[in-house]
């Protein structure tokens, strides 16, 4: 048993491991208030692709016309724009409404309240329903490009992961293959891992067979691979019976919401 930390949903309640996100923020028409829409869903990109892809650009981004009376509540409507953009998850922006006017047009000093509504809807999720939050906070008129990144930066840190230690059983042989291996997994290094579980499969060794491929398996589930790690867990119930292999089943379809 290795301690291991491991993922788990965000504060928002929102599970994002493993899942193609596309953000889409909504264009009222008002320069200011769409510069600030922009600002605001790009920094929120940002901060959940630095951390789910390693700062990578993989997630895609949109801007739709506002149309008045339209409620995306409604979940046909966020399922539309699911498939618009081809992802599992999509984050709906509002645009931004300001105390007064409801716009920032025209107002270019001091401070001025302002909420905004984001709307999530996540494909894989069984609740199967749209999420609605909602922020509020203050605007500084001379530093809206500031203000709307640090709104986008904030909202995003609701829906990174959050961290528990845990107990995470892995077979361990007395060999040098198998130790290399075991300080790589220590490391959180998966990949070195598994690089030298796939060379070792070759075993004529059933009983090894099955334990490489329950450790790859194990290594995929803490990667977020649950689809992967479920093929690699059902390989190894074939060629041996190993005592956590059911419950690491159970654990991946559970993430699979099976």
């Amino acid at each position: 048993l290795l301690d291991i930390e491991t993922r788990q949903p965000s504060a928002a309640g929102v599970d994002l491991v493993g899942k193609t996100i596309s953000v889409v923020y909504l264009d009222d028409g008002t320069a200011e208030d769409s510069l600030f829409a922009a600002n605001m869903s790009s920094s929120f990109v940002s901060r959940l692709e630095k951390e789910y892809f390693a700062g990578d650009s993989i997630i895609t981004m949109f801007s739709l016309d506002k149309e008045p009376g339209i409620s995306y509540r409604d979940k046909s409507r966020m399922v539309g724009l699911l498939m618009d953009t081809g992802a599992d998850v999509v984050f709906l922006f509002d645009s931004p409404s300001f105390s007064g006017t409801g716009t920032a047009e025209g107002q270019v000093s001091g401070t001025v309240p302002f909420s905004v509504q984001l709307y999530v809807y996540d494909s894989m999720d069984s609740r199967d329903t749209v999420l609605q939050y909602s922020g509020s906070s203050m605007a500084d008129l001379a530093d809206m490009e500031n203000t709307a990144k640090s709104v986008g930066n904030a909202s995003g840190g609701k829906f990174t992961p959050r961290w528990r230690a845990e107990e995470i059983p892995f077979f361990l042989y007395d060999s040098q293959k198998w130790y290399e291996t075991y300080f790589h997994v220590q490391d959180y290094e998966w990949q070195k891992a598994m690089d030298i579980w796939m060379d070792m499969l070759g075993t004529g060794d059933l009983e090894k067979k099955a334990c490489i491929e329950y450790n790859i398996a194990t290594a995929c589930y803490l990667l977020g691979q649950y689809d992967l790690a479920l093929e690699w867990v059902e390989m190894s119930a074939t060629h041996f019976h190993l005592p956590y292999t059911a419950s690491l089943k159970s654990m991946i379809e559970a993430k699979l919401g099976r």
